[in-house]
C-alpha cells in the first residue's frame, strides 16, 4: 500500500515538474489597439514603433503548441498586446539558439500601419517526424519542428509536393499585393481558425493552411532551414 502511494506521488510530482507553465510576469503598460491577431517580431522592435507592455515566461517543454499559444494569447490580450517577441539569449559558444525548456516573451501595442508588409512569401511548416517535400521537383528534408520560407516571385509558378506517388501537391503563383501565406505540413488536424483557438482555414491532402498568428508563433520557436 506504502509502494502503491509512493508511486502514485513520484507520478503526480513528475507532472508538477515536467509540466508547462505560462505567465504574465510584467505588465508595465496597457494597449490603446482592440486587435484580435498576435503577430510576430522576428528581431526585437524599434521603440518608435512597438510601445513595450510587458513580458510573458513560458518553462517546461511541451508538444502542444496549440495549448501552448492559446495560452499565451489568453495573457498577452489581458493587457492588449498585438505583437511579441521572443528573446532568443547567446549561449556560451556565442550562438543565438532557441531554448523550448524556457523563454520570455516580449509583448507590444503596434499601430499595424507602421509595419512593412511581406508580399508573395510562402512558410513551409513541418511540427512533426522528418518530411521530404520537393519545391519544383528539388527534394529537401524538413526536420520535426522546422520551417523553410520561399519566395514565389522565383518562379512563374511555383509546384510543391510531399509523400510519394499518392502524395499531396499544391501549385502557387506570384500576384501583386498577395500576403504571406502559411502551410502546415500534415501532422494534427485542427478544428478552429481564430487567432486564440489556431488552425484550420482549409486542407489539401498533406498540407494545412495556417492562421497568421498562430503560424508566427510557430516560425518563432521552430528551426529555420536555409535553400538555395
Amino acid at each position: 500500500m506504502i509502494k502503491k502511494i509512493l508511486y502514485l506521488y513520484i507520478l503526480l510530482y513528475a507532472g508538477f515538474c515536467f509540466s508547462q507553465t505560462v505567465f504574465l510576469t510584467e505588465a508595465k503598460n496597457i494597449g490603446e489597439n482592440k486587435d484580435k491577431f498576435l503577430y510576430a517580431f522576428y528581431k526585437k522592435p524599434d521603440s518608435t514603433i512597438a510601445k513595450y507592455l510587458g513580458k510573458i515566461e513560458v518553462s517546461g517543454f511541451s508538444n502542444d503548441d496549440v495549448a501552448i499559444f492559446n495560452e499565451i494569447y489568453k495573457k498577452a490580450k489581458t493587457i492588449s498586446a498585438n505583437y511579441f517577441y521572443i528573446n532568443t539569449p547567446e549561449n556560451i559558444e556565442g550562438q543565438n539558439k532557441f531554448n523550448p525548456n524556457y523563454y520570455t516573451i516580449y509583448i507590444y501595442d503596434v499601430e499595424s500601419s507602421k509595419i512593412k508588409k511581406e508580399e508573395n512569401q510562402i512558410y513551409l511548416i513541418n511540427p512533426e517526424k522528418e518530411t521530404e517535400i520537393r519545391i519544383n521537383n528539388k527534394k529537401i528534408k524538413l526536420p520535426a519542428r522546422s520551417y523553410i520560407k520561399y519566395d514565389l516571385s522565383r518562379d512563374n509558378i511555383t509546384d510543391i509536393s510531399v509523400g510519394k506517388f499518392l502524395g499531396s501537391r499544391i501549385k502557387l503563383q506570384s500576384k501583386d499585393g498577395q500576403a504571406e501565406q502559411y502551410f502546415q505540413i500534415s501532422g494534427k488536424k485542427f478544428s478552429a481558425s481564430s487567432p486564440s483557438n489556431p488552425g484550420i482555414n482549409f486542407k489539401t491532402g498533406d498540407f494545412i493552411r495556417l492562421e497568421k498568428s498562430y503560424a508566427q508563433f510557430l516560425i518563432s520557436i521552430y528551426q529555420p532551414i536555409i535553400i538555395n
